[in-house]
């Protein structure tokens, strides 16, 4: 059982907890993972993004301690996917301290569109600060699967 977030099924093997110190390369590896296992991404796709970030900063800091990850299509994706990771404690990316992150979501996109699109369906939920607040509060896998799954929208890729 899983919910779907713009479509997409964020499956319960698709949302991890951290409950120890990690390195922002770490923590990108780690909410990573699951697409990796399941074929959604190739490793280098993990590489990409790190590498992309120490060069671009840290383009993928939404902000109030969510991080969205992710990098160009042509860079190992063979579907769209999503994972989640919530750290405790927070990750500072780039080693940034002006750049605390608890929540981490990969997004891996076949395109632009889709990338887009799926951006545009996560804002919509991570933008109402009760949604936020409850994934920020969310102690267990069925927390964080209660709070898109409650959130109804859909994703048609175009």
């Amino acid at each position: 059982m899983g919910s779907h977030i713009a479509g997409l099924q964020l499956s319960p093997s698709r949302v991890q907890f951290a409950q120890k110190i990690l390195d922002w390369r770490s923590a990108i590896r780690l909410v990573g993972a699951p697409l990796v296992a399941e074929g959604v991404v190739e490793p280098n796709y993990l590489d990409e993004v790190i590498n992309t970030a120490k060069k671009m900063g840290p383009y993928f800091d939404l902000g109030k301690g969510v991080a969205m990850p992710h990098a160009r299509p042509e860079a190992g994706v063979h579907e769209i996917g999503i994972s989640l990771l919530k750290v405790d404690p927070v990750v500072h990316l780039l080693d940034l301290e002006d750049h605390p992150i608890e929540i981490f979501i990969m997004l891996a996109a076949t395109d632009a569109n889709s990338h887009l699109d799926v951006l545009r369906e996560l804002a919509q939920v991570l933008m109402v600060p009760e949604q936020l607040q409850a994934l920020k509060d969310a102690a267990t896998t069925d927390d964080v699967l209660a709070v898109f799954g409650g959130a109804g929208f859909e994703y048609t890729p175009k």
